[in-house]
């Protein structure tokens, strides 16, 4: 009896340790670059984790500067699907602080965004995201700043080719 209740606890710390690691490969996190329109200069990179679908790709992102030397960088999240997108939380950190930001979407419920005081990093939830009919682009945002900025993003599955 003795033999049957050490086999069995053996048994489970085994089918503990393997279940830990399994956990532990499945939330593994990956770097894509994120390129501008010249496919030269790397303007973001999204951080995947591997284990979590978002079901958001980036579509498109354009960074032109203007006649008074201030940059403007436009990221379109998207799918190809045609339902709404629900619980996204997309998070972004900018290499230099940022003047304003502005999400564009068609319709969201029960949304949080807002700027770090810091104006480095930028939060956006909610709860569902409807889309415009026969459009791929979920959300898009809008970043102004001084400075060329690179954004680390968080919240999307990778880029849409």
């Amino acid at each position: 009896m003795k033999r049957l209740l050490l086999i069995v606890s053996c048994f489970f710390v085994l089918h503990a340790q393997s279940q830990s690691k399994l956990d532990s490969n499945k939330n593994r996190v990956k770097y894509i670059n994120i390129y501008g329109e010249d496919a030269n200069v790397a303007i973001g990179k999204i951080l995947v984790n591997t284990g979590t679908k978002t079901g958001l790709f980036i579509l498109k992102v354009i960074q032109a500067k203007n006649a008074a030397n201030n940059y403007t960088t436009t990221f379109y999240f998207g799918n190809k699907d045609t339902v709404a997108v629900s619980y996204v939380k997309i998070y972004m950190h900018f290499t230099k602080p940022i003047n304003v930001i502005t999400p564009s979407f068609s319709a969201a419920f029960n949304t949080v965004k807002g700027v770090a005081d810091d104006h480095l990093s930028y939060i956006f939830k909610a709860t569902r995201l409807n889309r415009d009919p026969g459009s791929v682009v979920v959300i898009s945002f809008t970043i102004k700043s001084r400075e060329k900025i690179v954004t680390e993003i968080s919240g999307a599955d990778g880029v849409l080719q």
